[in-house]
């Protein structure tokens, strides 16, 4: 994809021959409609292009739901890059790879701001599946707030590796959304007096995660994702490296 700096294009957006035209904050790219990837790479490319292009996979899931509080970087998209850099790498074939879906990962970023941060953790209250946090009454007299819910979707394929989509919708919470809790079942959070929970079974749902949102005058706390998931363990494996370099030739060497 190549960066265009000045010209006609710079008004110009959609299809255009052979090529895509897009502008992304600020700046205009043009792109060949028909991407042709290497058949073989090495181990170390492999790991690279995977990391890449499962990451904008996350990216175009959260930018979807229109709720994106990234704070610093060049751009939110930039910042999200970074900020997920280290998450685990799914290795997927190329059927995979060319679907544009995502597999949700524990720990991904879905905002990045300067309000102080949230502690939670999925657990239970009385019995019934929870998400715990730090949080107190005072806390929702100053603050708003917003869940994000991640959706895993698996859609049957082949014998051996399935489809899968990955949905996130933001919902605003009430202060009626949350129930009071002792701060004894937070360990290791440590509050004096007692702190609140999203109690609702989802919450025990095995293909859901769920990430705790503070935001206040447009700015938002930094949070990532809690979730109970382990469907994406199966790709990360050295298996799945192998069967998705085999999907385009094979390894190259190390």
């Amino acid at each position: 994809m190549a960066r265009v700096t000045k010209g006609i294009l710079k008004d110009v957006e959609g299809q255009l021959g052979d090529f895509t035209v897009i502008h992304r904050y600020g700046e205009t790219f043009l792109r060949p409609k028909h991407i042709r990837q290497p058949r073989r790479l090495s181990r170390k490319q492999l790991l690279l292009r995977e990391r890449q292009s499962h990451n904008n996979a996350l990216w175009r899931a959260l930018e979807a739901t229109k709720m994106i509080f990234i704070e610093g970087g060049k751009a939110p998209y930039y910042r999200f890059m970074a900020l997920n850099l280290f998450s685990p790498v799914p290795y997927l074939q190329k059927q995979q790879y060319h679907s544009g879906n995502a597999l949700l990962l524990p720990d991904m970023v879905v905002s990045d701001g300067p309000l102080p941060p949230i502690s939670y953790q999925l657990g239970d209250v009385d019995g019934q599946p929870a998400l715990l946090t730090d949080l107190t009454k005072k806390d929702l007299q100053k603050d708003t707030f917003l869940l994000y819910v991640l959706k895993q979707r698996v859609i049957p394929w082949q014998s051996d590796s399935d489809l899968f989509q990955l949905s996130i919708k933001v919902e605003p919470l009430t202060p009626d959304d949350f129930t009071n809790v002792p701060s004894t079942l937070l360990s290791p959070f440590k509050n004096i007096h007692g702190t609140l929970a999203l109690v609702c079974e989802r919450y025990a749902d095995p293909m859901q995660g769920f990430a705790l949102v503070r935001i206040k005058d447009g700015h938002a706390s930094s949070q990532r994702v809690v979730t109970n998931c382990t469907y994406y363990e199966r790709y990360i494996t050295e298996e799945a490296l192998q069967a998705a370099a085999k999907s385009y030739g094979g390894l190259t060497g190390e």
